[in-house]
């Protein structure tokens, strides 16, 4: 199973990001820090993640970059 089916099959490594960037990530955005509204503990820089609107909708999933 690669990184990305595992990420999709486990309910942990999601974010949730403010429903008002819903359509920009929807069609490929970033995410950046202010339009997310909570996150799983224990995501690591380069964890694939699922983001998911505030209906628990999933929406994309992405690699996770974090700057120091």
């Amino acid at each position: 199973m690669s990184k990305i089916e595992s990420s999709w099959s486990s309910p942990a490594r999601r974010i949730v990001i403010k429903d008002v960037a819903v359509p920009f990530v929807a069609r490929g955005g970033c995410v950046f820090p202010g339009q997310v509204m909570t996150s799983d503990p224990g995501i690591e820089n380069g964890d694939v993640v699922e983001v998911m609107d505030s209906h628990d909708h999933p929406i994309h999933s992405v690699q996770v970059f974090m700057t120091p």
